[in-house]
């Protein structure tokens, strides 16, 4: 069975990337530019990863990983937080559950997620 992630990122140079890179690996990829684009997206399906960035124009990836949560739909559905700026991955983490987002997985820094998204993908989805 085909895993399905949705990949969340304003830049589309990256989002186009993740999703060759992860088409590659087998994977059924959804893409979204915005946070508004993947609520849309996810009133009619159920993804089994969300890639998310958390920088992002209107909504950024803390506010969108609050309403995550509260969508008893996506319980359980592992978030991996994508980002440019994680000096502190940790901190990071926590800052985004606190804010009662959802729960996080893992995050990945852009300049390292062409080398370790497939990995991390595989892991977190248990395929590793």
């Amino acid at each position: 069975m085909t895993a399905s992630i949705l990949v969340v990122d304003d830049a589309e140079g990256y989002l186009m990337a993740a999703q060759r890179l992860l088409q590659a690996e087998g994977y059924e990829v959804w893409t979204a530019t915005s946070a508004e684009q993947a609520r849309r997206r996810l009133e009619s399906s159920v993804p089994d990863l969300i890639l998310l960035d958390v920088l992002m124009p209107a909504e950024d990836g803390f506010t969108f990983g609050e309403r995550l949560s509260q969508d008893e739909r996506l319980t359980g559905v592992p978030v991996v937080l994508v980002t440019a700026v994680a000096e502190r991955p940790g901190q990071m983490m926590y800052a985004f559950e606190q804010g009662k987002g959802c729960t996080v997985s893992e995050i990945l820094l852009k300049s390292e997620a062409h080398e370790q998204l497939p990995g991390t993908v595989a892991r977190v989805l248990g395929r590793e």
